[in-house]
């Protein structure tokens, strides 16, 4: 019986049927890149999981340096050609380089759970300044879902590592993300972190963008403790 609940909890790579399947999703996706190419301040970012490369191809197109990492051997037949030089496949602690932007989305619930460190340890590691971070919280149903937890104990490991979490751009984000229609997911799951020590200042255009989104109180910006919402 124990090893029947270890297999189980055993990450599964999305194979190429799986990926095909995803392509669904890619419209909600779109806008979620779009809100982060409005709202925040980047020209270069990782996409830690990138599956179908759905926000890297976003992030191509608006002129951005990009990259990804993903450990499904199919993901090469399905991206876009001019992604693959772009992306690796490979666990995501082989996540290498300096971004101003990573992005982790639904990925931290298809890991083993005692690598849930590592995988915060990596994205605190390849960011400089932001981290667009989302998981499936308990109770959320999903194929191959075997680390659902709090999101409160991510954001404690996050703040751990000098990370904070961004309320009023969080917040911003999930009015934003109201319009999805396939993934809805990802609206409560979703959260910005910046790093210690960066910075807004007066008239930046992240800065000027986020107040102009959404206020707080129409926002709904998270606070703490923060479990499942949508």
């Amino acid at each position: 019986m124990n090893v029947l609940r270890r297999l189980a909890r055993r990450p599964k790579p999305y194979r190429l049927r799986d990926l095909r399947r995803r392509e669904r999703f890619r419209p909600d996706y779109d806008l979620l890149a779009d809100f982060l190419l409005r709202h925040l301040s980047f020209d270069s970012a990782i996409d830690v999981g990138c599956g179908n490369g759905f926000l890297l191809e976003r992030f191509q197109g608006a002129g951005k340096s990009i990259a990804g990492i993903d450990i499904s051997p199919d993901v090469p037949h399905l991206l876009a050609k001019r992604l693959n030089g772009a992306v690796q496949v490979a666990d995501f602690g082989s996540a290498v380089g300096s971004f101003d932007l990573a992005c982790c989305v639904e990925v931290a619930e298809h890991i083993a759970p005692e690598r849930s460190l590592a995988l915060v340890e990596t994205l605190s590691r390849v960011a400089r300044s932001w981290i667009y971070f989302s998981a499936a919280p308990e109770g959320q149903a999903g194929r191959g879902h075997i680390n659902c937890r709090p999101h409160s104990e991510w954001l404690d490991w996050f703040e751990a590592r000098g990370w904070r979490l961004e309320d009023d751009a969080t917040g911003a984000l999930r009015v934003h993300l109201g319009k999805l229609e396939l993934a809805p997911w990802l609206r409560g799951n979703s959260f910005l972190l910046k790093a210690n020590g960066v910075h807004q200042q007066p008239g930046d255009p992240e800065s000027s963008n986020l107040e102009n989104a959404a206020s707080p109180a129409d926002a709904g910006a998270p606070r703490r403790p923060l479990e499942a919402r949508g």
